[in-house]
């Protein structure tokens, strides 16, 4: 790291300067990824990001790099980490992920993980300095035209049951990726829990007027074509499913021709 640039926290730093931090830094993505303040907020209470911990670069005091730290307990994760466009290519992202590592070090955390799209050249920074692939997650990014697709037999609606319950037996058949954790889905406040009536698929909507799919699951393949049916016959505008792992639902979608619209790379360092 040059004398041009500094290493420091993102504490102290406020929600406006955050938001503009990171519509600039993500700015030519692979998708949209630009915030509006009160979005911005939602997705740091969200992902409990922790500005104290989480570290950027600075020319002078221009943000030209971040790393967003989430902690849950022992465990830490990467919640956004981009380098402005104008500053990529001068070695800065290797230098920013070994200080983010450091400071997760410092506060006791035992891993981190983060999701990485697999035509990013970030996953090689990732692999650099120790992080290891753990799994393919399949990402179904507001695709429109699923109500073209034939519809799945139909079964009986899901049952309305408690957030517990729905965890309870998820439990049993799902290992969810970060942002499918019991502690992060159970940030958003008002849901819908849905089982079906053997207790062997589930999907999670938030509790609102157009209904958003957080978390859908299986443990064989009728479960899928059963929780499917509901979840096609709930959903208004568009389809949309982050981080699912190859299992049941993705290989019921596949049947359909529906394909993920980008997949990405989970991993996970040891600290």
């Amino acid at each position: 790291m040059t004398g041009k640039f500094r290493l420091g926290t993102l504490e102290g730093l406020n929600l406006e300067e955050i938001t503009e931090m990171w519509n600039r830094c993500w700015r030519g993505y692979y998708y949209e990824m630009s915030y509006l303040p009160f979005h911005m907020k939602v997705w740091l209470d969200l992902s409990k990001v922790y500005l104290q911990h989480s570290v950027a670069i600075f020319e002078g005091h221009k943000v030209i790099g971040f790393s967003l730290l989430s902690v849950d307990g022992t465990d830490g994760w990467i919640a956004g980490t981009s380098i402005d466009p104008s500053y990529r290519h001068k070695g800065l992202f290797a230098p920013l992920l070994k200080t983010q590592l450091d400071q997760a070090r410092k506060i006791g955390l035992k891993r981190i993980y983060l999701e990485v799209l697999e035509q990013n050249y970030a996953y090689k920074v990732y692999e650099s300095v120790g992080f290891g692939h753990i799994r393919k997650l399949n990402v179904y990014r507001a695709i429109s035209d699923w109500k073209r697709y034939d519809q799945p037999v139909r079964f009986r609606p899901l049952d309305m049951v408690s957030l517990e319950q729905y965890f309870r037996y998820r439990r049993a058949f799902f290992c969810p990726s970060w942002q499918r954790k019991e502690e992060y889905l159970s940030r958003y406040g008002r849901t819908m829990p849905l089982l079906n009536s053997s207790r062997t698929a589930g999907a999670l909507f938030t509790n609102e007027k157009n209904t958003l799919l957080l978390d859908v699951w299986s443990a064989a393949g009728d479960g899928a074509t059963e929780v499917m049916a509901d979840v096609f016959d709930r959903i208004v505008q568009s389809l949309t499913l982050l981080n699912q792992p190859d299992d049941s639902i993705t290989f019921f979608l596949n049947q359909l021709g529906i394909c993920p619209s980008a997949i990405q790379f989970e991993m996970c360092m040891k600290l």
